[in-house]
């Protein structure tokens, strides 16, 4: 199975549970949509939302906007994200964001943690600036590669592989964003308390979080069972948030 389908599936499975278990999701959003508004002032122009989920960011940025296209790759999550983002000058649209299908018509451009599922997020991070109009912004977040490191730690110790995806660096993220406008990364970190392993998943398979990196294998009952109760040990999650910007130049600079 193609692995936008499986993404896109785990999500679609997810779309009645995420609100109840997103709580990172929303914390980052508020701090994301508060950055663009202390940025940008009262009007955002027309916006696109890349992976919009059940449009989480989306209901504190749409009354600044005059155009606000919202996508995601999840049907179900896409028809959540408008029952609760209403207006005559929202456009639901369904796009993979690895492929963005836009011209350069945009102001601003966000994406809430949701690069990280990207097949390639560098190429992907081109193409959004590619969408942006001249002097346009990109804001996104997304997990950074420390993220989970509990959970990894326990299958480290017992030399056994972990099925979380391997996130980008704060580097990588720096380095993808052109150097040809003004860019900025930062980072910050959250931790979510979990009674046990088993919650942990289980929010995580509640997001539609718990796809693992292409070619994992599930591990072996005695193997996992070894793992979850090493987790157990001090059972929290940290994770560490990306937050980038960049601002395409008003007029690019013939080569």
């Amino acid at each position: 199975m193609n692995r936008s389908v499986k993404i896109s599936q785990a999500f679609s499975h997810a779309a009645e549970t995420y609100d109840r278990t997103a709580v990172i999701q929303r914390l980052v959003a508020q701090k994301l949509a508060k950055k663009i508004m202390t940025q940008e002032g009262s009007s955002l122009g027309t916006v696109l939302e890349v992976g919009c989920g059940t449009g989480i960011l989306s209901s504190y940025l749409m009354d600044k906007a005059t155009h606000y296209v919202l996508t995601d790759l999840s049907p179900s999550l896409l028809q959540k994200a408008r029952e609760k983002v209403r207006g005559d000058h929202i456009l639901p649209v369904i796009v993979d964001g690895d492929y963005p299908c836009f011209t350069a018509c945009f102001d601003i451009i966000v994406s809430s943690l949701a690069l990280h599922w990207f097949q390639d997020p560098r190429r992907s991070i081109v193409r959004l600036i590619a969408c942006l109009k001249p002097g346009g912004r990109l804001y996104l977040s997304t997990l950074g590669n420390n993220s989970f490191h509990e959970w990894r730690t326990a299958h480290r110790i017992l030399e056994e592989p972990c099925g979380i995806l391997d996130f980008m660096t704060f580097g990588q993220l720096k380095a993808w964003l052109p150097v040809s406008g003004v860019r900025e990364v930062n980072e910050e970190w959250m931790s979510i308390t979990s009674s046990n392993a088993f919650e942990f998943i289980h929010v995580l398979k509640s997001m539609g979080g718990a796809v693992a990196h292409p070619g994992h294998r599930a591990l072996p009952y005695r193997a996992f069972k070894k793992v979850t109760e090493t987790f157990d040990l001090n059972p929290q999650v940290s994770c560490q948030i990306l937050y980038g910007s960049y601002k395409k130049p008003e007029k690019m600079r013939e080569e």
